[in-house]
């Protein structure tokens, strides 16, 4: 028996002489600190173990030891004794030797004739001068950053680091990460992402997080993807406060990546700001001493995670910058309202914005509690447009349409099929500005009535476009047609017509409206929530932000594709034009003839009415959207622009108004003028019965429909009139 247990002992000598041996400068609990005396001649720099003298003496208090050894590594403590020795950085890894020449620590402190200098720890080395560290024995040092100072552990609902988790030590972190054996860890706190980055914090709830040396490897209980490895360094790991689980806060620029909402903090973690008096911004970021003054951002997670589904995940990041100042928004006040967005921007009255902050305001001192709230960067009202010259100008341009339409309305010559399209039309620009006039007269406060005249405007521009379209492919088809009608019948055929054209543009503009609104009541992406009325009268995106997609889709695409299509349509129309006009010298004088051109040119005027109605709408609109996307103009080239689209109006009313025979229709109906020293003035482009959009039998293939006798006459006379010419 005797022989086994003296055995047994001697293999475990004989193994724990196999074990590598780690030499700390400090006994167990302390850290080195460096003391330095340069006013002493010939006082040489000494390191000291920071013991409770020290603290006393100093009134230092000792970090909790940040060099923790595992299982596997046999240590022993103490300073090379019997030399000399200089300070080294060790390059990453820690040499093992039987040898007392060297030892291994944390210095946390100097001391500089007497006055205490804290430093960022780091671990160095004491070598006896001369000694050469022996390369073929060493184990590796893995850093590990916690995210809260020694005694705290991180509250994720607050996000902030809390004092608690009693029988919590590095050696339970350790477990948890699942590290090695055989290695020296070297503690950390703190962490400090990159200005573009977000510290994300990851639950052990959600994720699975395992130590990968100097990385965490980071994978989603729930679903495939949504982890990866952590950039090297850039992340801590704590324990959840009030919780036995593990937290990791990694930095990332893509939020997405975890599926998380991240939003920006004004001051950093475990701070508050403190105005310097009631009523002012002017303060400081001061740390938080009490619970009173907790970073809860819970009305504005709720409030997104309803509209867009997102989950507990949150990520934060610190500090905006601002050239022109800074303004606080009070929650309290209707003005002033604000959410986050799926993305983590900002929505208010200044529109969608990522220059913002979120931040606890101490104001107990002006007796009011502490509130969260947000900070976004001053505009400068040079950069705000002024509506007012806008609100005077598209009131002019409604004003000028609204005379355009009793025109048409109260003369019965102009309420042909052409007379018909153009009321429509108008009718439709003068809805869109109208409304386009209120909404830039004063700030909407009502959002009902504001979303309202956002519909109105949207769907104003749109049926104008679509009945503009109408009016092109209605002279289109007239010059191009090939089919002939009973000249009985065109009354029936123009109303017939007119019931086509109505049913296509007001389903088309219907259509589109229902759409967008549907989206925007019961939203599926963001690309789609147009969010009208929801800070403008009008789309929510600023124009060319990121987030302007639902602008381009339900707007700017559809009437770009309409006027691409007008202006096919006018082309083909100007090419039938031209043959039609070749056709139409051909023809004699007499009543085929003057029928013939007559019919001509009515068609030709409708024709040049149409183009010019293509160009105020058309141009305008395509020159806008060039600037947009071709580059990026300065702020005068878009007032020009602004300036064009808002006096359309008035330039419809100089196309549709300002003709001479117009103008004697309208004293006509007046009772100012019963004849007309011209002749032409009592034959109107339109006629009452009858238009060249209602009859097939148009100029364009006039000759198709004559008789055979008036074939034969025409090309009979047609010799004789060339002689005469001669």
């Amino acid at each position: 028996m005797w022989r086994i247990v003296f055995l047994y002992i001697c293999v475990c000598a004989s193994a724990n002489n196999d074990f590598p041996t780690f030499r700390k400068c400090c006994p167990e609990g302390q850290n080195l600190i460096k003391v330095m005396n340069p006013d002493v001649v010939n006082l040489e720099d000494s390191y000291e173990c920071l013991d409770s003298a020290f603290e006393t003496v100093y009134n230092i208090t000792n970090p909790k030891p940040t060099l923790f050894v595992s299982e596997g590594v046999t240590v022993e403590y103490g300073m090379p004794m019997e030399c000399d020795f200089e300070m080294i950085p060790y390059d990453g890894n820690i040499q093992l030797s039987e040898s007392s020449n060297y030892c291994y620590d944390r210095l946390v402190v100097e001391i500089i004739n007497g006055t205490v200098k804290k430093v960022i720890p780091k671990t160095i080395a004491l070598v006896c001068n001369g000694t050469e560290l022996n390369n073929e024995s060493s184990v590796k040092v893995i850093n590990i950053r916690k995210c809260c100072p020694p005694g705290q552990t991180y509250d994720t609902e607050f996000h902030m680091c809390r004092r608690g988790g009693e029988g919590y030590d590095e050696r339970w972190l350790i477990e948890k990460l699942q590290a090695f054996s055989g290695v020296v860890y070297e503690f950390d706190d703190g962490l400090q992402c990159k200005s573009a980055e977000y510290a994300v914090e990851l639950r052990e709830e959600k994720f699975f997080v395992v130590l990968l040396e100097r990385r965490l490897d980071i994978s989603n209980r729930n679903r495939e993807g949504g982890g990866g490895q952590s950039p090297q360094g850039n992340w801590c790991v704590d324990r959840e406060y009030n919780s036995r689980g593990l937290v990791a806060r990694v930095c990332t620029e893509d939020c997405s990546r975890f599926d998380a909402l991240c939003v920006r903090k004004c001051c950093p973690v475990g701070q508050h700001y403190l105005p310097f008096h009631c009523g002012t911004l002017a303060g400081r970021c001061v740390p938080n001493k009490d619970d009173k003054v907790l970073y809860d951002l819970s009305d504005y997670v709720h409030r997104t995670k309803s509209k867009y589904g997102v989950g507990d995940i949150m990520g934060l990041r610190s500090d905006i910058q601002c050239k022109s100042g800074k303004i606080s928004l009070n929650r309290s006040y209707p003005s002033d309202w604000h959410h986050l967005t799926r993305n983590g921007d900002m929505e208010s009255a200044l529109g969608v914005r990522s220059d913002y902050c979120l931040e606890v305001f101490d104001t107990s001192f002006c007796g009011v509690d502490p509130y969260v709230s947000a900070v976004t960067c001053f505009i400068k009202e040079a950069l705000i447009k002024d509506f007012r010259l806008s609100f005077v100008l598209n009131s002019l341009s409604a004003v000028c349409l609204a005379l355009t339409l009793i025109v048409y309305c109260a003369i019965p010559e102009l309420r042909n099929l052409h007379g018909r399209n153009l009321i429509c039309h108008v009718s439709m620009m003068l809805l869109a500005y109208s409304c386009l006039a209120r909404a830039q007269y004063e700030f909407v406060s009502n959002r009902t009535l504001c979303t309202v005249l956002g519909y109105g405007i949207y769907f104003g521009f749109v049926s104008a476009f679509a009945w503009l379209n109408v009016m092109c492919a209605d002279i289109w088809w007239t010059f191009g047609s090939v089919r002939t009608v009973n000249p009985l019948q065109k009354g029936s055929a123009g109303r017939r017509r007119f019931c086509w054209y109505s049913l296509y543009a007001w389903s088309v503009s219907v259509s589109l409206t229902l759409i967008m609104f549907l989206f925007d009541k019961f939203p599926v992406a963001d690309v789609l929530d147009a969010n009208m009325g929801m800070y403008r009268c009008w789309f929510a995106a600023d124009q060319n932000a990121e987030s302007d997609w639902p602008h381009y889709i339900f707007f700017v695409i559809p009437l770009g594709l309409v006027s691409c299509s007008n202006f096919v349509l006018w082309v083909l129309t100007a090419r039938h034009c031209s043959r039609v006009k070749s056709e139409v010298h051909r023809l004699q004088a007499g009543s085929v003839g003057d029928r013939v051109r007559r019919r001509f040119r009515i068609d030709k005027a409708n024709f040049v009415l149409t183009g010019k109605l293509w160009v105020v709408m058309g141009a305008g609109w395509c020159s806008e959207l060039l600037s947009t996307l071709a580059f990026n103009p300065d702020q005068w080239i878009w007032t020009i622009v602004d300036m064009v689209n808002e006096l359309q109006g008035v330039f419809i009313f100089i196309i549709l108004i300002f003709k001479p025979k117009l103008y004697y229709l309208i004293r006509k109906r007046l009772g100012f003028s019963r004849t007309s020293k011209n002749p032409r003035l009592e034959k109107p482009d339109a006629q009452k019965n009858g238009t060249s959009s209602t009859a097939r039998t148009s100029s364009t293939f006039l000759s198709r429909t004559i008789s055979s006798d008036e074939r034969a006459h025409a090309r009979v006379s047609l010799p004789n009139n060339n002689a005469k010419q001669l």
